[in-house]
């Protein structure tokens, strides 16, 4: 189980060191009989980097714009949250303003039922 950032760079590091050589060891074996009996093909152009490049460019071009839709899109619900909260406030206060409802209720009793149904609304949005 990794507790911190650091122990688990520490547990990765352990695993991976020993691929980590072999694969180096493999790829300058291959280079280097390349070098000696091969036809020198290995040459480093510019072109690389470019075409690289150009495909980190579109990679990172699509994860950004799925990025920003799922923004956009909790955005939006959370707009939606908010504007159906204030019609529910609303909602409270004509029910509750209305006199006619409670006719044997204290008005004191009443207020304060509104001012809790209206701050439990307020923190549901805030949370």
């Amino acid at each position: 189980m990794i507790k911190t950032e650091k122990e688990g760079l520490l547990q990765l590091l352990k695993i991976a060191t020993p691929f980590i050589i072999i694969t180096t060891v493999y790829t300058i074996f291959v280079l280097a009989l390349e070098e000696y009996f091969g036809d020198h093909i290995y040459k480093i152009s510019g072109q690389i980097g470019s075409v690289f490049g150009l495909a980190v460019a579109f990679f990172l071009g699509f994860r950004m714009n799925s990025a920003y839709d799922r923004w956009w899109e909790a955005r939006k619900i959370f707009g939606e949250l908010t504007n159906n909260t204030r019609s529910f406030v609303v909602k409270i206060y004509a029910y509750y303003g209305n006199q006619q409802h409670f006719k044997e209720t204290k008005q004191n009793n009443i207020n304060l039922k509104a001012q809790k149904i209206i701050e439990l609304s307020i923190l549901y949005i805030r949370l």
